[in-house]
């Protein structure tokens, strides 16, 4: 398999194949993010991408979901999408389900006539980055849209049935605007209704402008059980129909996992509890200070 640059999934997609379609990420200016530092995007050759479907028939041939790599698979234009999907299910006739990262960007670039043929090849569970639902700290973040864009693109993959998820940033407004900040994330996340919303908190890497930011003072770090403190706030708002809950990434404090709105209450619980082990609120336990290994999700 034809696997260059930094090679990521979400933690829920650990059993897909992965095939890579793209390298790094056409964005690749997000302040938190050092993902794809000194990567330069590219496309993958399409003869490299016919050689892993092959290995991949070979090796796997009772696949059922492929995850498309690395960071931006989604930039690429429908028709080559769909030329992708033709052959994944030519060459793996269990295939199911196609996924990859994607970006708000990105979705506004297809027609909705695209979005629908998408959707019909198999294309589910994009992986879409949207962080929080209030400009300021998207503008923050450097995400490239505001909050109304976000909105009516992921309304468009709704009418189009292409299923998506949304990763949200815990502590993204920081310490000082928690309850503002989890209000506005449970309003998008409500309004869009993803099949599954994946929460991780605002840590500072090394090397990335948020770090220049915190350092200047221009930034605050929530302390592990503000971390907690959100993410419950956010959780007792969500109003969801049927919807996986995923806060077990690293990066979580407490990690908890469970189906809304059944699993609603008892995630709550599950917060609660483990929020004891954090009584002072330390920083100098927060997880970018000294965890090796510590990183991103998104």
């Amino acid at each position: 398999m034809h696997y260059s640059g930094t090679t990521i999934r979400p933690p829920y997609e650990a059993y897909s194949l992965l095939l890579q379609v793209t390298k790094g990420c056409s964005h690749n200016a997000c302040t938190f993010c050092s993902i794809y530092q000194g990567e330069r995007f590219s496309v993958s050759p399409w003869d490299e991408v016919e050689a892993d479907i092959a290995e991949a028939a070979r090796i796997r041939p009772d696949t059922k979901r492929v995850f498309l790599e690395n960071g931006d698979a989604f930039c690429l234009p429908a028709e080559h999408l769909l030329e992708i999907a033709a052959k994944l299910k030519k060459s793996l006739p269990r295939l199911r389900e196609i996924s990859g990262y994607a970006r708000i960007q990105n979705i506004a670039t297809k027609t909705d006539a695209e979005l629908k043929a998408l959707a019909d090849a198999g294309f589910m569970g994009w992986n879409i980055g949207i962080e929080s639902g209030m400009d300021d700290v998207l503008a923050f973040m450097n995400k490239g849209y505001d909050i109304a864009t976000a909105r009516e693109q992921l309304l468009r993959l709704n009418k189009a049935g292409l299923p998506f998820s949304l990763n949200i940033i815990i502590a993204a407004a920081g310490p000082e605007r928690m309850v503002e900040h989890a209000a506005a994330n449970a309003a998008i996340v409500n309004e869009t209704q993803p099949y599954l919303v994946f929460v991780s908190p605002l840590h500072v890497d090394p090397g990335t402008p948020l770090e220049g930011m915190r350092d200047r003072g221009e930034f605050v770090e929530s302390t592990l059980g503000q971390y907690i403190d959100e993410e419950i706030d956010f959780l007792r708002q969500l109003e969801m129909r049927d919807c996986i809950f995923f806060g077990t990434h690293i990066s979580n404090p407490v990690g908890v996992a469970g189906r809304l709105p059944h699993d609603k209450q008892a995630l709550i619980d599950e917060l609660l509890e483990g929020k004891a082990e954090f009584p002072e609120y330390a920083l100098d336990s927060h997880p970018s200070k000294g965890r090796e290994g510590f990183i991103t999700g998104w």
